[in-house]
């Protein structure tokens, strides 16, 4: 190859005839007009044949000489051609060197471009092997998964090569694939042109395949690309046996004695061991590293022991079933494996002592010689050689949800109980549930009631003699468990009847008149169904408490004293006709003498407390409570003149990957380091406490750690950490609310692990979201309901959502009617 769009000038040096020494010549390749040159462009050529000379080197004559990083040229750039003589060479005559560099220089507007990526392969390959070779790397990177490629623009290139073959004993039962994929640019078909050669072995099964990797490369730079091979090797099929599945209860244990069994379908005379190992699983990682007990390992498969001592050798003994005892008393395996039988199955039940918390069994089903698990089987695992059936059972211990109360009161009393969801009284006896296990939406509803006393009088927020308590006045401390919010309230009562208490005369009177002269005297406890007829003057029975009363000479009057059904209870007394059948006549003229009268008083040494609605949707991982802070709504002095608001305030937490896409959910916020508080202020942020929010609150603050996003959250590989933002949006305010404003104090910082796998991980420092009243509550009123609801955004990117993605996802728009 000769020179080509350039040239070079001749250049001569003189010697005494008979020295040596001769000092170098240096010469200059120049592009022709139009075209750019660089040294890595051009080669030395061949001179073998020239004894003078020792070497030919080729060097940019400009420091930025080019090719750059960039792609770019240095215009001015020359090649310089440097002739080093062998200095012991003797010149007795004069020579002409003929030297012939050759090389193409390249047009000033076709400068090359440059294509970088990686290229991943399983980290754990399955039967099967992945090795790269002939990997393009202009740069020279220290890396050994990267390319980079740099040429003309429109040139086939090849990238590199990859060759997939199975191991010994194996095949590539499904093709392996090879896609290129770019996190923030378009990767056109065309760009990469990726070939295949296959290899089969004598029964025509796929052993290897060797991939090429060639690109064309586009006019602009690019960088970013990955090259993913994926494939995965199978058993070689031998005609042999197959055991196809298994059935055994593999639902969480308590932590007393199982007994469960196991039965394996196969084909009759397919031979198996069992493995029973005791162990620990470790849940950060996908799927779950198993860890055997160093002590306590390998189950002997005796149902007869009582100890998990006794019942569990420790690791490395080799134990499986069919085990026996040998000469030493010692268990072993047997020499004789077990069968299907005729019948198409194999049972056996397995039962194993009382144990611990936490603790896994890892169940393994190992085919013998001649006997192979069908590729279809539950729980087959590949990894090892030949392929098992593998499972595990967990033992999760039974915990508790408790009400309890947190204050500075010395407390003289406090009387639980708790209800199921059929309203049937539990005692004092808490709901239990099992560990870390969803709830059931049918059965795990639970009601409790609190009877509350103290030396020191309880006041309820605006004066109230009862109040429904919100998030600011309870703490839920579910250990990473989850339920709905019950309805609380707080309650102050003349007698623990409350407004059910009432009162009638023992003895009735000839009418209505000489009824209400008389003042009632006996106690009585109504219904709701009887405090609303009377409130209405709709007819009842007095069934329920027809002991109190006597109806004598066809004195069918009384005088009644209750409370009403009204949206604040009244304390009423009329006068009523009650029947020889116990019924109460309805209508204005048989409830007479309606008089609104003062209530008994409260009883302020006791406070009543119901929550109502209690549903466990997910169960701990340890005992879980819900606290009521007394502190923030039974208070030691009377509260009529703090005018206490009914304001619901909600963050949310959610994720946008686009500026146009729809929120979703995230999953953080049910995670047990998840945290989210709010504190009030009532003086402009000088401090925060845990409190109501009254007319003169100013700020609330809303605490928040423990966020973060993964690949479940839709976190897209190799996140460019430089694109977040975090945004608030407002879901739902009341009117009266709008002025508030919502504002992220000091925006979280983020910072990515594991970016370019499954286990990527976007953590998002502790923030803070401010709400600022602008003064907008101190003309609000106790006995109406405000509404604030937010959410917390994490805003992945700037960039907005293809019209085509937005169909993919949501559907298509609608056509033209």
């Amino acid at each position: 190859m000769a020179l080509i769009n350039c040239s070079m000038e001749k250049e001569a040096i003189t010697i005494s005839s008979g020295g040596s020494n001769a000092p170098n010549i240096t010469l200059e390749i120049v592009p022709d007009s139009g075209y750019v040159v660089a040294a890595r462009d051009f080669i030395a050529g061949d001179y073998s044949s020239f004894p003078q000379i020792n070497s030919i080197t080729l060097t940019d004559s400009e420091t930025s000489g080019g090719p750059q990083n960039d792609g770019a040229y240095t215009p001015s750039n020359k090649v310089i051609v440097t002739v080093d003589f062998d200095n012991a060479y003797i010149f007795n005559e004069s020579v002409i060197l003929d030297i012939e560099p050759s090389g193409e220089a390249t047009i000033d507007y076709l400068t090359p471009v440059k294509l970088q990526g990686t290229f991943v392969v399983p980290s754990s390959p399955t039967k099967c092997t992945f090795v790269a070779s002939n990997v393009v790397d202009y740069a020279s990177s220290a890396a050994i998964d990267d390319f980079y490629v740099y040429d003309s623009p429109g040139k086939s290139v090849v990238v590199m090569n990859m060759t997939i073959a199975a191991t010994s004993g194996d095949f590539l039962n499904i093709k392996p694939t090879a896609v290129v994929t770019n996190s923030t640019e378009v990767v056109l078909d065309e760009d990469y042109d990726i070939s295949s050669e296959e290899t089969f072995d004598s029964n025509n099964r796929l052993t290897q395949v060797a991939y090429t990797v060639k690109t064309s490369l586009i006019s602009t730079d690019r960088s970013g690309d990955v090259i993913t091979f994926s494939g995965a090797g199978a058993d070689i099929p031998v005609a042999s046996l197959n055991i196809y599945s298994y059935e055994m209860n593999k639902s969480d244990l308590g932590v007393g004695p199982m007994s469960r069994d196991l039965r394996i379908y196969g084909d009759s005379g397919a031979e198996f061991r069992i493995k029973l190992e005791r162990g620990t699983l470790d849940y950060n990682y996908d799927p779950p590293v198993f860890t055997v007990d160093s002590t306590d390992a390998e189950y002997v498969f005796d149902n007869t022991l009582e100890t998990i001592a006794d019942a569990f050798y420790a690791s490395g003994s080799n134990i499986t079933y069919p085990s026996e005892i040998d000469n030493s008393g010692n268990y072993i395996a047997s020499n004789d494996p077990k069968a299907i039988s005729d019948d198409g199955f194999f049972t056996r039940k397995i039962v194993i002592p009382e144990d611990i918390d936490d603790i896994a069994y890892r169940i393994t089903i190992i085919p013998e010689a001649g006997t192979t698990i069908d590729p279809n089987a539950p729980d087959i695992d590949t990894s090892s050689n030949p392929d098992v059936i593998t499972f595990d059972i967990v033992r999760k211990d039974d915990i508790y949800i408790e009400a309890t109360t947190s204050t500075s009161r010395s407390l003289t009393s406090t009387v639980l109980e708790y209800f199921d969801f059929d309203k049937k009284s539990r005692g004092v006896e808490k709901p239990y549930g099992r560990k870390d296990s969803e709830g059931d939406v049918e059965y795990d509803i639970y009601y409790y009631e609190a009877v509350i006393g103290d030396n020191v009088d309880f006041h309820l927020p605006n004066g109230y003699n009862y109040f429904n308590l919100t998030d600011q006045n309870i703490t839920k401390n579910l250990q990473g468990g989850k339920t709905s919010d019950p309805a609380i309230s707080a309650q102050l009562k003349a007698t623990s009847d409350g407004f059910f208490a009432g009162e009638i005369q023992s003895t009735g009177h000839d009418s209505h008149a000489h009824a209400e002269a008389h003042e009632p005297d006996t106690a009585i406890v109504l219904t709701l169904e009887q405090r609303t007829a009377l409130t209405n003057k709709t007819p009842f029975s007095a069934e329920s408490f027809k002991s109190a009363f006597t109806i004598a000479n066809s004195n069918h009057f009384f005088k009644i004293k209750f409370f009403t059904t009204d949206a604040t209870p009244i304390y009423k007394s009329q006068t009523i006709e009650i029947l020889e059948t116990l019924d109460v006549v309805a209508g204005e003229e048989n409830h007479q003498n309606v008089t609104a009268i003062s209530a008994p008083p409260v009883d302020r040494s006791k406070l009543y407390l119901s929550g109502s609605g209690l549903t466990v949707e997910k169960w701990g991982d340890y005992n879980m409570s819900i606290a009521h802070n007394l502190d923030t709504f039974a208070f030691t002095t009377d509260q009529t003149s703090v005018v206490t608001l009914d304001i619901s305030i909600g963050m949310t937490h959610a994720l946008k990957n686009f500026l146009n896409d729809i929120a979703s959910e995230v999953g953080y916020v049910e995670d047990l380091a998840f945290s989210q508080t709010m504190l009030v202020s009532n003086d402009s942020e000088v401090s925060y406490v845990n409190s109501n929010i009254t007319t003169s609150t100013t700020h609330v603050k809303f605490s928040v750690s423990g966020a973060f996003l993964v690949a479940e959250d839709k976190l897209p590989a190799s996140y460019d950490t430089s694109d977040y933002q975090t945004l608030i949006g407002r879901t739902r305010v009341s009117p009266e609310l709008a002025n508030a404003q919502i504002s992220i104090h000091n925006a979280p910082t983020v910072s990515l692990t594991n970016g370019a796998s499954i286990y990527r991980k976007l953590t998002i420092s502790n923030f803070e979201v401010i709400v600022d009243f602008n003064g907008t509550l101190t003309s609000l009123n106790a006995g109406q309901e405000y509404l604030l609801s937010a959410a917390v955004i994490h805003q992945l990117s700037q960039q907005y959502k293809s019209i085509d993605d937005i169909e993919a996802d949501y559907g298509e728009v609608a056509p033209d009617l």
